[in-house]
């Protein structure tokens, strides 16, 4: 009787998963994939034109400092820079000119007068003064 019983169809093993299930676990799993790609394709899509406008602002100020170094450019390499250059910071001169130096006459500087001294009301004030004014705060009294 116990071998009857391992052998009827009551303990057979059934499958986990039917067919219907399988699809359908199958196509919610490429689902979830295809909304995670859809979904890092959108970020990357935002992030693209994030920081345009600030390069633009840098590309600009760049295009302003390349006229500003190619006028210095070709100021230096003038004729004008170069007498100027030989002029103020080299010492020379053309011939049939003379160089002018500047001296500094150092005066001796005169002590500053110092102005007299403010006299003090309170040297001058009697202490029934100074009580009159702290408890009335009204002006003294003529005698």
């Amino acid at each position: 009787m116990a071998k009857r019983l391992f052998d009827s169809k009551v303990f057979r093993s059934r499958p986990l998963l039917n067919l219907p299930q399988v699809i359908f676990l199958l196509v919610v799993v490429g689902a979830i994939i295809v909304a995670i790609d859809l979904n890092r394709r959108a970020q990357a899509g935002r992030l693209v034109g994030t920081g345009e406008e600030a390069l633009q602002l840098q590309v600009e100020r760049e295009a302003t400092r390349q006229v500003e170094l190619q006028a210095t450019l070709d100021y230096v390499e003038s004729d004008d820079y170069v007498a100027a250059y030989a002029r103020n910071e080299g010492g020379m001169i053309l011939p049939g000119e003379r160089r002018i130096v500047p001296l500094l006459q150092e005066a001796t500087p005169e002590p500053t007068a110092l102005p007299p001294p403010t006299p003090d009301p309170a040297l001058q004030a009697r202490p029934w003064q100074a009580w009159w004014r702290l408890l009335t705060d009204a002006p003294q009294p003529t005698r």
